[in-house]
């Protein structure tokens, strides 16, 4: 099937860059919220009176809006526009910050971490819409493919960012500064191209009868999340774990950990982008990097390394992990066949990712050795690997 032709690209290479940082920067400061509670997630418990387990339960909080709501997030985002779309994202997460700075009671807890997820929401379907919509051909191949790269990079920002407030019970500064940032982006996203505060959408085309219709749809989601899940699973116990078998300190644990997904990230996502360009074999890549990154997990969790080693298994998964959803984000526009329905499919498969997502903190937090942790990761790979489709 031929790739749907857009409209002629709103932006030159300047630009498209522009846009690109922008679109990276407020997914990544999203999703910076996740590191930030994980963080402080014993001293949000104590501070508060409540078990780890309750305070853990705000994670899974965060996965709700877009596992309930994306898809008809991605319908409003194609009738109010990008621009405004992006907008209310960062209010929501700043919000959101905001009532998890002045939390007393772990239901205003929960609030906070609601609105940030929904905020969270609303860029995961407007950021993809901006790049497919305004860039085309190998640009917004390598734009798609940088832009998947957001989850652990974001999540390694929030770990980065908590690392000033480390001592005592500073939690609350941090995700006030955490509110900050967003509200910056808030103002910068007013900069983007305006659109037409109305789009007539198709029944024919649209929503969930794409599952039925083409039931590639569903795989290549099922291709983006799954790994994600893995993803989302370790962040989330790396620093406790690293910790108790290390014995590494929450500042020095946060700041090789982030340091590692950055830059792991970072290069795999870009690599992933230049490879696709040139071609090459979609699926065949996407299996190969599915055993490359099962080795790297078992460097990671073998107890009996060093902290060196682990952080070298870390940023070995992190690669193959860029690539896994580098290559997978890049096939987006295949499955738009017109530019009504851009939101519509970055919302279904960001609502599928976000559904798999929604389990994963408390499935992860409730294993404890490291054959468990590395069994359930290799088993979910091993899936995405016989879902992923070929390239349409």
């Amino acid at each position: 099937m031929k790739e749907p032709v857009f409209d002629k690209p709103l932006f030159d290479s300047r630009g498209s860059f522009l846009l690109l940082m922008l679109c990276y920067a407020a997914v990544v400061a999203s999703m910076g919220g996740v590191g930030v509670f994980v963080s402080f997630l014993p001293q949000i418990a104590q501070d508060m009176g409540i078990s780890k387990s309750e305070a853990g339960m705000a994670l899974s909080l965060f996965s709700v809006p877009s596992a309930l709501i994306c898809l008809p997030i991605g319908r409003l985002i194609d009738r109010i526009g990008i621009c405004l779309g992006m907008v209310l994202a960062g209010l929501l997460m700043a919000a959101g910050d905001a009532v998890l700075a002045l939390s007393s009671m772990r239901a205003e807890l929960y609030l906070g971490m609601l609105l940030a997820g929904s905020g969270f929401g609303c860029l995961v379907v407007a950021c993809p819409s901006a790049l497919v919509s305004w860039l085309n051909g190998d640009t917004r191949t390598r734009a798609l493919s940088f832009w998947s790269t957001y989850g652990p990079v974001g999540y390694a920002f929030g770990l980065l960012l908590s690392v000033p407030f480390a001592e005592g019970l500073a939690w609350r500064h941090a995700f006030l500064t955490h509110g900050l940032v967003a509200l910056c982006l808030t103002v910068l996203s007013f900069f983007l191209p305006r659109k037409d505060a109305s789009v007539a959408l198709r029944p024919d085309n649209v929503g969930f009868s794409l599952l039925f219709k083409d039931t590639r749809v569903i795989r290549l989601a099922a291709a983006l999340a799954l790994p994600n899940a893995v993803a989302y699973g370790v962040s989330v116990v790396m620093p406790s774990y690293i910790n108790r078998v290390y014995g590494v300190g929450l500042g020095l644990s946060n700041s090789g950990i982030a340091s590692a997904k950055i830059f792991a990230m970072i290069l795999g996502g870009t690599l992933t982008g230049y490879v696709l360009t040139k071609k090459f074999h979609f699926r065949a890549m996407y299996r190969v990097l599915v055993c490359v990154g099962a080795v790297a997990l078992l460097v990671l969790f073998f107890p009996k390394g060093t902290f060196g080693l682990a952080l070298v298994g870390l940023i070995i998964w992190l690669l193959a992990f860029g690539g896994m959803a580098g290559a997978v984000t890049a096939q987006f526009p295949t499955y738009v066949n017109n530019k009504e329905d851009i939101g519509v499919v970055s919302g279904l498969i960001g609502q599928v990712t976000s559904i798999v997502c929604l389990a994963t903190p408390p499935t992860y937090f409730a294993l404890s050795g490291w054959t468990q942790y590395w069994g359930l990761s290799c088993i979910v790979l091993c899936l995405a690997a016989l879902v992923v489709p070929s390239k349409r």
